[in-house]
């Protein structure tokens, strides 16, 4: 096309892939900070993996049968978490227009 440059192979080939190493990085930290816990105590270990677990099925449980309003601040909760962007906003709701009605009666 007149205008746009050529695509280079050049850039196509050193194209970088971006690793998660935010989510690695706190991942490898609660885990380690859970399982040094479990190292120095176990019952402290078992009682942080337990209060984890309760609080991820809470907020499961509230993003699937929770109220609507609530179910979706679970789910942004959820991709928050996961580094997501929001979704767009829903369009607006189109309500029809009124039907004119007839002047004649159905017996006339």
């Amino acid at each position: 096309m007149p205008g746009r440059p050529a695509p280079s192979a050049k850039s196509a080939r050193y194209i970088t892939i971006r690793l998660p190493w935010r989510a690695l990085g706190l991942g490898s930290s609660a885990i380690g900070g859970v399982v040094t816990a479990y190292y120095l105590h176990p019952l402290v270990g078992l009682a942080i993996v337990i209060c984890e677990t309760v609080v991820a099925m809470i907020t499961v449980g509230t993003a699937l049968f929770g109220s609507a309003t609530t179910s979706d601040r679970a789910f942004r909760l959820l991709r928050w978490l996961a580094n997501r962007p929001e979704p767009g906003a829903p369009p607006t709701e189109i309500t029809p227009a009124p039907r004119p009605t007839s002047r004649l009666g159905h017996g006339d």
